[in-house]
């Protein structure tokens, strides 16, 4: 009885310890399994909302397109300089080869004209009357800024193309904003005299 007793309190201490190493190795996993997973936040990036362009698209049989541009955000032109990939959104117009010009040229918001070869495969445009998906073999002229159409100029350099305001929108803006004549006084520096009315106006590409 004795040595019964003896066993069963050495043995005791072990169970003890080897219950609680259980038990504590059992918290341990819950609380693994109960955290979730944090995300890191300089890897999260905020996606830009892209404004919807819209463009008139002219075509080489003298037809013109109208709508929202779709997929397209950027064109890729060879330059002298290298490849360049030109935002859409800072695109005034472009104007692609055609039999007596081999370039493209591409005029920016800013005046600027870049000129160089392209290829483009298609523009998908959503119009009113539903989708269009145009080759780009048919597309003559890209235009994103109303009211303004393409003029030739020949200098040293060869032929350069430009955008100027249509007659119709120049002579509205002219009969809305007259010119008044001032008498007995000079006209200030910064105050430009109006173009007559049909008189087209450069804008863009000088």
């Amino acid at each position: 009885m004795r040595c019964a007793l003896i066993l069963s309190l050495v043995l005791f201490p072990f169970a003890t310890v080897g219950n609680y190493a259980a038990a504590q190795e059992e918290a341990t996993i819950e609380v693994i399994a109960a955290a979730e997973p944090v995300e890191d936040e300089s890897q999260a990036t905020a996606t830009p909302a892209v404004r919807p362009l819209t463009v008139a698209t002219g075509l080489t049989d003298d037809t013109t397109i109208t709508g929202t541009l779709m997929d397209s955000t950027s064109l890729n032109i060879k330059t002298a300089f290298g490849v360049a990939s030109i935002p859409l959104s800072e695109v005034a117009g472009i104007r692609f080869p055609a039999a007596d010009d081999a370039s493209t040229t591409v005029v920016m918001l800013n005046g600027d004209s870049i000129t160089g070869a392209t290829d483009l495969k298609f523009v998908s445009v959503e119009t009113t009357w539903g989708s269009a998906k145009i080759n780009g073999q048919n597309i003559a002229t890209m235009l994103f800024v109303p009211g303004l159409a393409w003029q030739s100029a020949t200098n040293l350099g060869g032929k350069r193309w430009m955008l100027v305001e249509t007659a119709r929108d120049n002579q509205a803006q002219s009969s809305a904003n007259p010119v008044q004549p001032a008498s007995g006084s000079r006209m200030l520096n910064n105050q430009l005299p109006q173009v007559p009315p049909g008189q087209p106006r450069v804008i863009y590409g000088r």
